[in-house]
């Protein structure tokens, strides 16, 4: 009977850790914004280092947030530039991305209580075993200095 018991244990902890490992991710990374809030010209930068599989890759963007931000959503411009291991020039890719942070009515669309993490798809990206990225995030608001966001990251998966 302890048999069984610790070999029902082991094959769950087992079980456990193949559900919890998540090879697929390739880069997860967040930078810290300053306390005072992000400032326009405060690009967040991501080196993602060379790429060693071929294949089909998922960008996210990530954002942490506290109640100080005084808008339901935020615009932000995320650029990257690809380098190819098998040429000298590579591309460069811009897109923007509108963040809804709260519905109209008040509620909170992140995750936390009184901190919030977001997530949002930037694109599905094709690259080349020995690709490596520069992504640079940078916040596309009227306003200069957007007080609330304390941490922007970047989600690569497979």
């Amino acid at each position: 009977m302890r048999n069984k018991a610790i070999t029902l244990i082991l094959a769950m902890a087992g079980l456990l850790m193949m559900v919890a490992c998540d090879r697929t991710v390739v880069y997860n990374h967040y930078e810290h914004v300053d306390n005072e809030g992000w400032e326009r010209t405060d690009t967040m930068h991501f080196y993602v280092s060379p790429i060693k599989h071929a294949g089909t890759y998922s960008q996210q963007l990530m954002l942490r947030t506290n109640n100080q931000l005084p808008f339901l959503g935020i615009s932000v411009i995320v650029e990257q530039d690809i380098y190819p291991a098998e040429q000298s020039m590579g591309r460069k890719l811009r897109k923007r991305i509108d963040c809804h942070l709260v519905e109209k009515n008040g509620h909170i669309l992140g995750n936390g209580i009184s901190c919030y993490q977001y997530t949002f798809n930037v694109d599905s990206l094709q690259l080349n075993e020995g690709d490596s990225l520069h992504m640079y995030v940078m916040h596309y608001m009227k306003q200069e200095n957007m007080p609330g966001i304390s941490d922007v990251g970047i989600l690569i998966s497979q």
